[in-house]
């Protein structure tokens, strides 16, 4: 990793987490529009692509990408909200309901028309009941979005809707494809794109997209066979060429940051109200101190015994040459030795070993080295603050 990319780590480092989400979205778009240059890869605002997601969807597939199921959700919305009167609302958010469980479960419009809200749906698990499609096979369980649950359950829970508790899918086929051509001509879309079996097509892709796996996506759908599953992607030979190149490109990143990067399990894990305070036992039993927000805690999934990975940016690591000097409010000291050095004159990396044979590397100012009185060989104790401590799973 070069100096410039370190110090603007440590930069980012210090940003406050609403301007880091402004970054992360601008990120993410700059990186959508010069690495993935072809309109049919859309990359969710946010996110980085998936390897796997970098792949051609077939000229005979007939779906729609992220930004018009958007438009199409949102038509739907403004055309429930500008119902006249109550039983009239009523009516169209129950097809917005069907709308929305064929867009998120990708099932077909038979499966969705025969849901029994009553006893397919399990709001504690998020899931929606379906059956077999093929005789001798169980029923799946298809994952949906609390929210759109809840929506689900608010509508039949109401008194009013008394008469359609257990059929309120029940919607005539006809009645549904009409209101999708509608509504689709509404949000600006060609109606011909738009069919129960496009909205199965785009849901199948956004998940491939998304990374997840081909086994998993045909399980969601029903198919007998992977087979039919992999009629959504195709890869040429540019889409190979370019994920080998990301994978040998993020390969040559971890090796250049492994200076500073230890490997081991969570050995203990404490919390408090907002921060929780992770220890890891390296493979070489040594102790480090991580501090991260409970969100971060939450969305690595993180237990006793995981193994995990601990990177410590060069710019946040503190070097001392006396053990006494030291004892800072930094969490992690470790003794080594410097085993290089250099500079430019106004940063200077110090590389280093510790006791165990980990390789640590410093970036600090010339000053600093001129008043610790660096050299190669000398005794250091490298020192960095739990905060500084970043957490990764493999």
């Amino acid at each position: 990793m070069t100096t410039a990319e370190e110090t603007i780590f440590d930069l980012v480092n210090r940003l406050d987490v609403p301007t880091l989400r402004r970054l992360c979205d601008h990120a993410g778009a700059t990186l959508a529009r010069k690495d993935l240059d072809a309109p049919t890869r859309h990359t969710p605002r946010g996110t980085a692509a998936c390897q796997a997601a970098l792949f051609s969807v077939p000229s005979g597939i007939r779906y729609l990408d992220a930004d018009e199921l958007d438009r199409l959700t949102k038509a739907f919305v403004v055309w429930r909200d500008a119902a006249r009167t109550p039983s009239i609302r009523r009516a169209r958010e129950r097809m917005r309901l069907v709308y929305a469980m064929l867009r998120l479960s990708g099932a077909k419009l038979g499966e969705v028309l025969a849901v029994n809200e009553r006893t397919d749906i399990d709001r504690t698990k998020c899931t929606v009941r379906f059956p077999a499609n093929h005789e001798g096979e169980a029923a799946r369980k298809v994952v949906m979005p609390r929210d759109f649950l809840d929506d689900v359950e608010r509508f039949a829970s109401a008194p009013i809707n008394r008469a359609l508790r257990g059929e309120l899918f029940r919607l005539d086929p006809g009645f549904v494809r009409r209101k999708l051509y509608e509504q689709a001509k509404r949000a600006g879309l060609p109606p011909g794109r738009v069919s129960p079996t496009a909205l199965r097509h785009s849901r199948a892709v956004e998940l491939l997209r998304s990374g997840v796996p081909l086994p998993v996506v045909q399980m969601m759908l029903g198919h007998s066979s992977v087979v039919l599953t992999s009629i959504y992607c195709s890869f040429s030979d540019a889409d190979c060429q370019r994920i080998v190149s990301r994978c040998v490109a993020k390969e040559t990143r971890m090796k250049t940051s492994a200076r500073n990067t230890f490997f081991g399990a969570v050995s203990s894990v404490r919390k408090s109200p907002l921060f929780t305070e992770i220890s890891m036992t390296t493979t070489t039993n040594q102790e480090i101190v991580a501090v991260i927000t409970n969100e971060s805690f939450d969305r690595l999934g993180l237990s006793e015994a995981e193994p995990v990975t601990a990177l410590v940016k060069a710019p946040w690591v503190l070097l001392a040459k006396d053990e006494n000097k030291a004892k800072t409010s930094a969490r992690n000291c470790f003794s080594g030795k410097v085993t290089g050095i250099r500079g430019d004159g106004v940063a200077v990396e110090i590389m280093g070993e510790l006791l165990d044979g980990t390789p640590m590397c410093a970036l600090i100012t010339a000053e600093s080295v001129e008043s610790l009185d660096l050299k190669e060989g000398d005794t250091v104790w490298f020192s960095f603050k739990a905060f500084s401590v970043i957490i990764n799973i493999p």
